[in-house]
């Protein structure tokens, strides 16, 4: 239980620093940092899917050009 206080109480004295800092204006580097951080991630995250998508896309049409070569061999 003293731990549970314990950490509810440094929750809430974090939490109170940081909208302190927030009304002051010190994170507003912090939020545009961010921001330019999540866009990046995001525009990475889309950029391996479509990746992924086009390596599978290959190896399908791969399989199905050896398919119609061995049929058309034997």
């Amino acid at each position: 239980m003293k731990k549970v206080l314990i950490g509810a109480a440094l929750g809430a004295a974090a939490i109170y620093a940081v909208s302190r800092l927030y009304k002051q204006g010190k994170l507003d580097g912090f939020c545009d940092d961010m921001n330019k951080f999540a866009s990046k991630a995001k525009r990475n995250l889309k950029n391996v899917a479509d990746v992924g998508k086009n390596q599978v896309e290959y190896i399908k049409d791969r399989v199905e050009y050896e398919l119609n070569n061995a049929k058309e061999s034997k």
